[in-house]
């Protein structure tokens, strides 16, 4: 089968779309991945890159909404596999024509993800939310399949077989990448190196990481922080850059990169930090973050949200803090790094756990399924 990626809002290389369900897709069917980006167009991984272009301003989406339909006249798929509420929205017409089947992918929580757009008015967020959150729920009887990222969106879905569970679990480096020691030997007031990897937003905790690192610093001076990640908005990377260059070296940014090419970074530091706030789109899923440093045997520092608290329960990879106290925070990390065993132990079954339980593998195997039960 011919099948169209789309996206107008998500990057052409965001991992879930392209490193894991279009490279996991193109063993059997012909892929072509359109989403945003001014990539040349290539081929990777047997998946065509057909980007869109970029946008800079709401005003620019309905440019990108344009070429998603004239991308779908111009392929003509048998499959257009689509992954934004926007979209849901503007390809209802074509769920009537039925000249193609249909595939919605959900990755975030229908209403709180929309509830907290800052570039809806504050006014109209939640009837906005609410609209759009009734129209998600009515997918399963729009489209030929809904496929949900978490499972805490089940609930929220009339229980139809064309509703599907793909897990949005961490994609294994192959060859295998070897567990790093990291604690023997280890002193913090030698060297404490904190890492984040991710998109870096306020909401994200950028300003929490930074008064947490300071915290921190008056115990132990030689503590490190590496910031992974494009910054938005421009105001807050200049904020971050301006911290930088106060530190003398102790805080650095780096560009994006993808999870594999960060192995040098990732192996050298001492714990990894998921300070995400009490945003409802987050209390309600599980941050890929917790697998990305998994994969690496990373022990992590979380928000103590109660989902992720469970998850670090059953896991043991790593301790939660309370992400609106940065205080709070540097006090977690002092208990902890005083006992590199527990450390080392954390590390240990981290990296067991995500390959035991959290790999991509397991989903791709159901994805391919949903493709080969699609009858024309």
């Amino acid at each position: 089968m011919k099948v169209l990626i789309l996206s107008t809002v998500h990057r052409w290389n965001d991992p879930r779309i392209l490193h894991k369900e279009a490279c996991t897709l193109a063993a059997e069917h012909e892929i072509i991945h359109a989403a945003t980006g001014d990539v040349i167009f290539h081929e990777l991984h047997g998946v065509q890159l057909q980007p869109l272009g970029n946008w800079r301003t709401r005003c620019d989406r309905p440019k990108l909404w344009l070429k998603a339909y004239w991308k779908i006249i111009r392929t003509r798929p048998d499959v257009i596999h689509f992954h934004d509420p926007e979209l849901a929205l503007l390809l209802i017409p074509l769920a009537f024509l039925g000249n193609a089947r249909l595939i919605c992918d959900i990755h975030e929580h229908p209403f709180a993800g929309i509830s907290t757009r800052h570039w809806i008015p504050k006014a109209l967020r939640k009837p906005v939310a609410a609209l759009f959150s009734a129209l998600l729920r009515s997918t399963p009887h729009l489209y030929d399949h809904v496929i949900l990222a978490e499972e805490s969106y089940l609930p929220l879905f009339p229980p139809k077989p064309n509703v599907h569970l793909i897990r949005n679990y961490t994609l294994l480096p192959k060859p295998e990448i070897p567990l790093v020691d990291r604690y023997t030997g280890f002193d913090p007031y030698k060297s404490l190196r904190l890492l984040y990897v991710g998109t870096i937003t306020a909401q994200r905790g950028a300003m929490v990481m930074l008064q947490l690192w300071e915290a921190l610093q008056k115990k132990y001076p030689n503590t490190t922080l590496d910031l992974v990640g494009d910054v938005f908005p421009a105001e807050l990377e200049q904020e971050l850059l301006d911290a930088a260059a106060r530190s003398k070296g102790a805080i650095k940014l780096h560009p994006f990169q993808d999870l594999f090419g960060l192995s040098e970074i990732i192996n050298q530091a001492h714990l990894g930090l998921i300070p995400l706030q009490p945003n409802p789109n987050y209390l309600e899923s599980i941050a890929t973050k917790f697998f990305d440093y998994m994969t690496y045997g990373l022990p992590c520092l979380a928000s103590n949200f109660p989902l992720w608290q469970q998850f670090l329960t059953e896991n043991a990879c790593g301790i939660a803090g309370d992400p609106t106290d940065p205080q709070a925070m540097a006090e977690a990390i002092i208990g902890l790094v005083e006992h590199p065993a527990k450390l080392t132990t954390m590390s240990q079954l981290g990296y067991r756990f995500v390959r035991e339980k959290y790999s991509w593998d397991q989903e791709a195997e159901r994805l391919l399924e949903i493709y080969r039960s699609i009858k024309f």
